[in-house]
């Protein structure tokens, strides 16, 4: 491993970024590997490749599809591409890693639970 993906190092490349709420730290393959902390509102649109998010810190609601569920550190939320999802009335240390992956359009397996 050449490099380490700490929290602190995540959120610098986040707000050093174009957008300064995301940020890059890894692409290998079909899969990347960011840190998401946004300020205020979450602007996101339905994405072309499925994606887990893992939250870092924080909490509030997450809102996928009809669903407003919340969430809280340590909880992996996983949303299939195109879907539309967003995070709301999220408290001000909000963070989460996310990994998007796969072809564009998604995998076509269903998820199962185990």
């Amino acid at each position: 491993m050449t490099e380490r993906y700490t929290v602190e190092h995540a959120s610098g490349i986040a707000a050093g970024s174009e957008r300064g709420d995301y940020g890059i730290l890894l692409q290998h393959g079909t899969m990347e590997l960011g840190f998401y902390k946004p300020e205020g509102s979450d602007p996101q649109e339905p994405h072309d490749h499925d994606e887990i998010y893992i939250i870092q810190s924080g909490t509030g609601f997450f809102v996928h599809g009809e669903n407003r569920e919340p969430f809280e550190p340590g909880e992996a939320l996983f949303v299939p591409a195109g879907d539309v999802h967003r995070f709301e009335d999220f408290s001000d240390d909000f963070a989460a890693w996310v990994i998007f992956y796969g072809p564009a359009g998604g995998e076509q397996a269903g998820a199962r639970m185990i």
